[in-house]
């Protein structure tokens, strides 16, 4: 769909602006309180808004898009990738949904933030970041970058890009409605998500992209 500096251009561009806003969330947990006035107004605003029906398909949302179910989908469609032949696409795949899990692993062990207090669902471990954000962001994001440039219909690509992006956006907001995340957590797993998609997909263009034996031997 585009060239290769095109591509790196726009994933540089994503790269850097996730890891701004990143940066700026932690900066404004570590160093004081100008942040948590945006915690607050969402919550009131979330309150007002919850209804049975509503709250019930979000439950089921938030359920689906579970890590671990994540990771399980994205292992098996890896599996598709290395069993079709698409070896390169398959680790990159893999390594961009580890990445995100390891990186969001370490910040909830480092900053150890306490979840809201008013859940409908019942959730252990730190809030921040989210973990649902995380992986939901970088799973979908990670596989419209998989089988985008396959698509040949610009209207199956577009339905792949917008299912993506609501799916994330579904699990996301199920997490926040549901009161299991501060509202600086969902924004710091959203990006996180596409910091860690960003950042594999330089890395593997920079490094292996312009090796075409290696490129080679890993797609044959």
């Amino acid at each position: 769909m585009f060239p290769n500096w095109a591509k790196n251009i726009l994933f540089l561009l994503v790269y850097m602006i996730s890891g701004l806003v990143l940066v700026i969330i932690i900066d404004g947990l570590t160093s004081g309180t100008d942040l948590i006035p945006l915690n607050l107004a969402v919550e009131s605003m979330v309150m007002h808004v919850r209804t049975p029906i509503m709250t019930t398909f979000l439950v089921w949302v938030t359920r689906l898009g579970n890590p671990f179910i994540l990771s399980f989908v994205a292992s098996f469609i890896a599996l598709v990738l290395f069993v079709r032949g698409r070896f390169y696409e398959a680790i990159l795949f893999m390594v961009s949904i580890a990445l995100a899990i390891i990186s969001l692993v370490v910040l909830k062990d480092t900053f150890q933030i306490a979840r809201p207090g008013y859940s409908i669902v019942d959730e252990a471990g730190w809030s921040f970041p989210s973990g649902h954000a995380t992986v939901a962001t970088a799973f979908f994001f990670a596989l419209s970058h998989a089988f985008v440039g396959k698509i040949k219909s610009a209207w199956n690509r577009a339905s792949l890009i917008v299912g993506s992006i609501l799916s994330a956006f579904l699990i996301c907001f199920s997490r926040l409605y549901l009161g299991a995340h501060w509202t600086l957590d969902i924004l710091a797993g959203i990006a996180l998500g596409l910091l860690s998609v960003s950042f594999t997909v330089l890395m593997f263009n920079i490094f292996l992209e312009h090796r075409r034996s290696l490129r080679k031997s890993m797609d044959l």
